[in-house]
Order: structure tokens, then sequence, then C-alpha cells
């Protein structure tokens, strides 16, 4: 049986991607495309003990606490720990799976069923193994379906319909405790990546309009959230000092005194480096524009044209001029 671990999910990531394709922004750290499962095929071929199981689990409502009172003092042992759901369970549980995804589905269940035995007091250590295990299904199901979508060829409602699923699929695997401590802090970042997504695809906006309105988004959003767009909104303000300060002297001092000396020094080489790339490729057209004002013949024209960026231009060099010099 040929299978393979879900181990990342959530809207974020697909955003990074999504939103800079429909803005074409310059200053985005993208990151991979998201998983976004079909419920549907998910459920294919679950097993009648899966179902009476979710079925069992619907009605549990177990709080963590729970999971720690019933179960402090089944054992005598005071080396074994109680098993606590909280939300660091699934980061566990997938940290436990990323280590073991050359095996099969159902020895990653019996190795951690015997790991819980020499960690957990006895009826804890059977709780915890109950939901790994669930957690195991939930994972193969993901697996078994198309999960990355094509921004360029579906819309925000495909987007949506595939969370939809997604979360379908969750609700059978889990209790609605259980999906607090799983999912919840995950589904709140797909909510506000959902609605920056909306902004990216809001044609009504111009591209500014929208980045501006995606980064003040971001801005907003939960500590974590923030943390792991910093680079995004870092760039974005550098950009903003840049356009700010024509001089080169202010520009530096302005970054500098937000992001320090050095981020100020790899800047200020870039920008550099940038303008004189510009000068030359502005040298070129003017000398372009010089040949075709004399009349040359176009083999005369091409051989000068040749010429000077041979003596120019680096040979990659010559690759983005003729892009951005084509007419």
């Amino acid at each position: 049986m040929n299978w393979r671990f879900i181990t990342a999910g959530g809207l974020s990531a697909l955003l990074i991607i999504g939103v800079f394709y429909h803005i074409n922004s310059d200053f985005i750290v993208s990151e991979a495309g998201a998983t976004l499962p079909n419920a549907e095929d998910n459920l294919k071929g679950e097993s009648e003990f899966d179902k009476e199981r979710a079925s069992q689990q619907d009605d549990a409502g177990v709080h963590a606490t729970n999971y720690i009172s019933e179960y402090k003092t089944d054992s005598t042992d005071t080396s074994l720990e109680v098993f606590i759901l909280d939300y660091t369970t699934k980061d566990i549980f997938d940290r436990y799976i990323f280590e073991r995804t050359s095996e099969l589905p159902h020895v990653v269940k019996l190795d951690y069923s015997n790991h819980t035995k020499t960690k957990y007091t006895e009826e804890s250590a059977r709780t915890a193994a109950d939901l790994f295990s669930r957690y195991v299904d939930y994972k193969v199901a993901l697996s078994s379906v198309e999960l990355e979508v094509d921004l360029s060829a579906h819309s925000l409602r495909d987007v949506t319909f595939k969370l939809d699923e997604r979360e379908n699929i969750r609700r059978r695997y889990f209790t609605d405790n259980e999906y607090h401590y799983l999912f919840s802090q995950e589904a709140q970042v797909d909510e506000a990546a959902l609605a920056r997504l909306s902004i990216a695809q809001e044609d009504t906006l111009s591209k500014e309009e929208r980045k501006a309105l995606i980064v003040d988004a971001l801005k907003a959003g939960n500590p974590a959230e923030r943390d792991a767009f910093q680079p995004t909104l870092n760039m974005h303000r550098i950009n903003e000092i840049k356009n700010t300060y024509s001089n080169i002297n202010d520009r530096f001092n302005a970054v500098a005194a937000e992001f320090g000396t050095q981020v100020a020094q790899r800047f200020a080489k870039t920008w550099e480096e940038r303008a004189q790339w510009q000068a030359k490729v502005e040298a070129y057209t003017r000398f372009r524009d010089g040949l075709m004002e004399q009349g040359l013949s176009p083999e005369t024209m091409s051989e000068s044209l040749a010429e000077y960026k041979r003596k120019h231009f680096t040979a990659n060099e010559i690759k983005r001029l003729k892009v951005l010099t084509a007419r």
C-alpha cells in the first residue's frame, strides 16, 4: 500500500502564491502550495469500524481537563505521564509521523501505541493511541486526493468549497473538543487568509490598493500569523522607505534606523546595482534609437546592436535586455 502523509495544512501558504499571482508583487517571500483535500473521495473505503467509532466520538464532548482527571490514578508507576490533549498535540503527532513516512500507516499506529505504553499511564495511553490512530486515518484520507489549487484556474468559491470539504473530513474523524485543540487555531488562520485572498481577487481595486489592504490585514493578524509573514511586512516597509526618499543617504539612514546598519548596507548595494543596470539599459535604448534614426539597413543595424551588446553586457544580461527592450 502506497501512501503519503500530509504534514502541511492551511490556506496561508496558498495565499502567499495566490495573492501575488493576482497582484504581481515584487516584495513577497513565497512558500509552497496549500493542502486542500476533497472530502467525498477521502471518505471512500472508510471501514464500518471507523464509522462506528466516529459516531461514538461525536457524542463524547470530552474537554482536555477530563483527559487528565479521568486517568490520574490508573497506575501506581509515578514515572508515567498522563496524556493531555492541548494545542501542541497536533505538532507532536505530525512530528512523530514525519519521522516515519516510509512506514505503512498501520505500522506507524502500532509503533505509537507501543510508545504510549512506556510514556503514559494505562488508561490515558489508550486514549492517546486512539486519538493518534484516527489522526493517521485522517492524514491518509487527505493524501488520497489532489490537494493543491491552481489559482489561475480556480475561483475564490472553488477554494472555499475545498476548505469546507476538508472541514467535513475533520468533523468526521474528531469530536468538537478534539477539533478545537487540533485544528481551531489553523482554521482561524485559514479564515484570515481567505479574506486576504478575496482582496487579491477583487478586480475593482488597483494593484497598489490590494497590496496595501493585504499588508494592513497581515499587520492586524494574530501574533503567530504576523511572525510567519514578518519578512513580507519588512520588505514592504523597506520598499515604502525607498519610494519615500529619493536621496541615497536619507534612504540609507531611514532603513538603518528601523532595521539596522547591516540591512541598510545590503539594500544600498542592491539599489546601487539596480540603478547601474537601469542606466545600462537606458544607454542601450538610446543607442538603438539613434541607429534607427540613421535609416540603416536591417543587417547593418543588427550587426551594430550585436557589437554594442558584446561590449557592454554579459551573456545573461543580454538575455534580460532582450526581454526588457523587445518591441
